[in-house]
């Protein structure tokens, strides 16, 4: 969106763009800065979602932890509305998130919090209808598909996403063309792109966001790195198991099982991750913290 500094005319490019086909319908982009009343804010715009279901609503928090303000809209509309009234929504809320230097509370936008309102089972069944899902993406094509994955399936379900800021300006935090291509799609589980022979893998670091980039810098430093695969875990509710315990499967030699967050133990995903993920490992093997 660009706004004139004379006439204060505003021209958002997206909206320009033009259909392939004339008959087709456009769809429009409209950036609204609101005040900083967010139980209001989150309370409206969970109203446009449920109003018109073809609309993209989402709020953005400049701050993960500025949601502590509508935890009521959070609690009793957005994660139990259609349990009570049968009501479905897709809002979906931009929540920062990661240790970035903005203090112990911007750092946080209490991922914890959110996973203990989902209904995803610990008990391995799969939950046939979450109430809210919950994802991490860590490329450009996977919160592609995420947003595009809100308006194509024939069902609504809020959607919160920790979106850390220093993930736009890190340069290798990118996407080709072809990852968002037609054919392609969001993927729960990302496999460790750099590991070559996976039976040599004794070490399997299993990261939720950001945190991925550090180690793989690390990984890519250190000469014993082919002995490690890092595994992103993208969605966290409804937990994708039957994903993950694929991936896992390919390291038949790991014997070192780590969850590796930079949130504190009590904090973050771990608590929500950990009793999944034991499930899915080999028998006897145990699941280290990080």
């Amino acid at each position: 969106m660009m706004v004139c500094q004379e006439s204060e005319r505003v021209y958002v490019p997206l909206n320009h763009m033009g259909a392939a086909n004339s008959r087709q319908r456009m769809g429009k982009l409209e950036v609204v800065n609101s005040n900083l009343c967010e139980e209001a804010v989150v309370g409206f715009e969970y109203g446009v979602s449920v109003e018109d279901p073809f609309t993209l609503a989402i709020w953005e928090a400049q701050f993960g932890d500025f949601y502590n303000n509508s935890q009521t809209i959070f609690d009793g509309y957005i994660a139990s509305g259609e349990a009570k009234w049968g009501q479905q929504n897709g809002l979906v809320l931009l929540l920062p998130h990661g240790f970035d230097g903005g203090g112990p509370d911007h750092s946080s936008c209490r991922l914890e919090r959110h996973l203990l309102l989902s209904n995803d089972p610990m008990d391995g069944h799969v939950c046939a209808m979450p109430n809210i899902y919950v994802a991490y993406p860590t490329t450009p094509a996977q919160f592609f598909h995420l947003l595009r994955r809100q308006v194509k399936r024939n069902f609504r379900k809020p959607l919160i996403v920790a979106a850390p800021k220093m993930l736009l300006r890190l340069a290798s935090a990118t996407s080709t063309l072809n990852e968002m291509s037609p054919g392609t799609c969001f993927r729960p589980v990302l496999d460790d792109p750099t590991t070559r022979d996976p039976r040599a893998v004794k070490r399997v670091m299993i990261v939720s966001g950001k945190l991925y980039y550090d180690l793989a810098k690390l990984k890519s430093e250190n000469p014993l790195g082919e002995h490690v695969a890092i595994v992103r875990v993208e969605e966290l509710t409804p937990f994708p198991r039957r994903e993950l315990f694929h991936v896992l499967s390919r390291y038949a030699n790991a014997t070192d099982f780590v969850w590796v967050q930079e949130e504190p133990r009590n904090a973050g995903a771990y608590a929500f991750a950990a009793p999944r993920i034991k499930s899915l490992l080999p028998k006897h093997a145990e699941l280290r913290y990080v």
